[in-house]
């Protein structure tokens, strides 16, 4: 009998390749391994110390502007200027993608915050206003990233519509000027 994917696998002639007991099991564990440990191992790695970490005074203040502007800021950022690019004919959008995409590519920016942490340490000498910060951007990037997952669910249909571009190809092709 063979396995390989060349030969006839004796099940009612539908063929079946072979997979490694280490493919099967990096293939179960891709899941958790992408989405779950490796954030926190970098979020371990990072050196995010919360422990001084305030709300009063201006420490509610840094946690809510953080929190607001890449939430709100950064998304509308996105989405305004990718709608004014086009506009404006400096760029065209690639052929099947729609406004509700850009929308929700607009709400995914609002996660990154590995450099939002890099300029807080720039703004801010170490101490509670430091900490405050780091913790709103990480607030605020898993608030961005729950909208952006719902928003998603929502606002984009379950499958692929027909006239979607098939590939990065087709995509850059579409927007050729």
């Amino acid at each position: 009998m063979c396995f390989d994917g060349t030969g006839d696998a004796g099940f009612g002639g539908r063929r079946r390749k072979a997979v490694s007991p280490v493919e099967r099991i990096q293939h179960a564990l891709h899941g958790w391994v992408a989405f779950a440990i490796m954030p926190l191992f970098a979020l371990a790695n990072a050196g995010v110390p919360l422990g001084k970490a305030s709300f009063s005074g201006d420490s509610i203040l840094v946690f809510g502007g953080i929190t607001i502007g890449l939430v709100a800021g950064k998304p509308l950022g996105i989405l305004g200027l990718s709608w004014a690019s086009v506009r404006l004919g400096l760029a065209a959008l690639p052929g099947g993608v729609t406004w509700r995409q850009v929308s929700v590519v607009g709400l995914v920016g609002g996660i990154g915050f590995t450099m939002a942490l890099f300029i807080a340490q720039l703004a801010f000498s170490g101490g509670t206003l430091l900490e405050t910060a780091k913790l709103g951007i990480l607030v605020a990037s898993g608030v961005a990233a729950l909208v952006a997952f719902v928003a998603g669910r929502f606002l984009l249909p379950a499958t692929p519509s027909s006239i979607a571009a098939a590939a990065a190809a087709d995509a850059v092709s579409s927007t050729d000027m």
